[in-house]
């Protein structure tokens, strides 16, 4: 990209959709595997907070109502102190829309606290690239000193994870389950800087999804959703600046079932599998016949270690709900924190000619 598009990619001008690559055709191969082997649907930036300082004519233009922020009720007034001083403006982005743009900004008291006081947070694979464009193009040309302060990676599995394995001892970890069925399995500390949480994306949807929603998720049997959640700007600028080495360092795995007729299995038989598997000493008064049974299926279910394809998905990240794109992960957020908008070269197609949902590649 050269400088002359850079600069033009903070104006009001299109994002460039450019045909199909060999990194295109790569990721065709990539997901086919991926998705054969684990159940893997896609990687979604599932959540954006960034921080930034704001230059005096923004400033001016939320004093005299030029910018303007709305909440369910319509236009928002910015919060005065007594002497007439700006000391903040909150709200969202866009008037009575899903999407949920929210900004906040709080100049006195971030000058207090030597914080950056402009916020914009947003869910990058839930917005239109129109508002995107919007936004950017608008706020853009007014910020400096760009910072990521949240981001959430969502890597979501056609299958149930109920099982999945993470390898991260000195973590929290909060099991709930509705009934006797696990349903969200959250690991990390509260106010700590990662977590990972994996839940069943199907049934959260179905509870909280609008009908919309609820349409494209019932195309599923089972939807299980792994996310990491990076937290903090010191932390994850040192992050970015290595690659993510968080992705790795946490052991992940699922159970690779193939070979095993795990659903034929009676219950107890389920039991005694999971017993022999976790709690092996549970079987030394039981006879050797016994013992070999469980012993030879808990051997054919194999161990899948999936850091390894977290990593390689960052390159096809999805963005954008209304006409989905994949996008290179780091070059996104780079470009975020330059601030420039970042070039879009993947579009994706939503529709096939049956009228079906795709992701093959259009311009």
């Amino acid at each position: 990209m050269t400088e002359n598009s850079e600069n033009r990619a903070t104006s009001n001008s299109p994002i460039t959709i450019h045909e199909m690559s060999s990194n295109e055709q790569s990721y065709s191969k990539f997901q086919e595997e991926v998705s054969f082997k684990y159940g893997f649907v896609g990687l979604k930036l599932d959540k954006l907070s960034l921080t930034a300082r704001i230059d005096e004519e923004l400033h001016n233009q939320i004093l005299t109502g030029e910018f303007k922020l709305y909440d369910v009720y319509g236009i928002k007034e910015p919060n005065l102190t007594p002497n007439g001083e700006l000391a903040s403006y909150k709200g969202q982005f866009f008037y009575n829309e899903k999407e949920n743009w929210y900004v906040e900004y709080t100049p006195i008291s971030s000058i207090k606290m030597n914080k950056r006081p402009l916020k914009i947070e947003f869910t990058p694979s839930k917005v239109s690239k129109e508002h995107f464009l919007t936004v950017f193009n608008l706020l853009l040309p007014h910020l400096s000193d760009i910072a990521c302060s949240t981001f959430h990676l969502a890597y979501d599995f056609e299958r149930d994870l109920s099982t999945l394995k993470v390898n991260w001892p000195k973590a929290m970890y909060r099991p709930i389950y509705k009934g006797i069925k696990l349903e969200t399995m959250d690991f990390g500390a509260p106010k700590g800087n990662y977590h990972i949480t994996n839940y069943n994306k199907l049934k959260e949807r179905a509870d909280q999804g609008d009908s919309a929603e609820i349409e494209i998720y019932q195309q599923y049997e089972n939807l299980w959703r792994i996310e990491y959640k990076f937290y903090n700007e010191g932390n994850i600028k040192k992050e970015l600046k290595n690659g993510l080495p968080f992705l790795a360092k946490i052991p992940v795995f699922i159970e690779n079932l193939e070979g095993l007729e795990f659903q034929n299995l009676g219950v107890n038989e389920k039991i005694a599998l999971f017993a022999m598997k976790n709690k092996p000493e549970l079987f030394a008064g039981s006879d050797d016949r016994t013992i070999r049974k469980y012993k030879k299926l808990a051997e054919s279910i194999a161990e899948v270690n999936l850091n390894v394809f977290f990593q390689n998905a960052l390159d096809y990240t999805e963005v954008f709900n209304q006409e989905p794109a994949r996008v290179n992960f780091f070059d996104f957020i780079k470009k975020l924190l330059a601030g420039q908008i970042p070039q879009i070269e993947k579009e994706l197609s939503t529709r096939t000619l049956d009228g079906q949902s795709d992701n093959s590649i259009i311009e």
